[in-house]
């Protein structure tokens, strides 16, 4: 369970946030909804303990969270969090997993591929793909990296709905599996008894 209490945080005098407080137990997706600069961005990266807040806690299953637990615990996708735009698609795959310590094999890669990209040159460099396509990598590593917690920055954002369904049947089998979820969203998501936190 990751648990939110009292949170604020601010740049300088400017008060992004204040006094938020939710639960996201095991099995359970949060989606984090509100209007541009409302914070949502902010919020993740407080929780990801890339920032620090003004006041108040966040806790997974009780303990609060550091860096080093939320690097153990969370797997985080956002805008631009991991890719090198000289590398290939290829080397970028290989680079990542690397880094959360999972062994990249032809097979995975291949499977894993199929399941987000038809026809796609691996050896194009990262500044090469669409948006949508560099969207895709992202969210292909979900079913790479074996972390309890996804947070994620606007995952549905510049893909087509045969991509967006697909992202959403892995949300699902996440959660069946135990797992964590929150998210950012300015779309409706269709995965049943998930919560919605707005930030006003």
């Amino acid at each position: 369970m990751i648990e939110i209490r009292n949170l604020s945080f601010a740049r300088g005098n400017n008060l992004i946030f204040q006094n938020i407080s939710f639960q996201v137990h095991s099995s359970k997706l949060m989606v984090l909804k509100g209007a541009n600069g409302r914070g949502k961005t902010t919020l993740l990266s407080n929780i990801l303990n890339f920032l620090d807040p003004l006041e108040g806690e966040i806790l997974y299953y009780g303990k609060p969270i550091d860096s080093h637990a939320a690097s153990k615990y969370f797997l985080y996708i956002g805008e631009n969090n991991f890719a090198y735009d000289n590398l290939s698609l290829n080397d970028n795959m290989k680079y990542w997993l690397a880094v959360h310590n999972v062994n990249f094999s032809r097979e995975i890669r291949d499977k894993s591929i199929n399941f987000l990209f038809s026809e796609l040159n691996l050896n194009l460099k990262f500044y090469q793909l669409s948006y949508g396509q560099k969207k895709k990598l992202q969210l292909l590593l979900l079913m790479l990296v074996n972390k309890p917690v996804w947070i994620l920055d606007d995952p549905f954002n510049g893909l087509d709905q045969d991509t967006v369904n697909k992202i959403t049947s892995l949300l699902s089998r996440k959660l069946e599996n135990n797992g964590i979820i929150l998210i950012s969203s300015h779309k409706d998501i269709s995965i049943p008894n998930h919560s919605i936190y707005e930030l006003k």
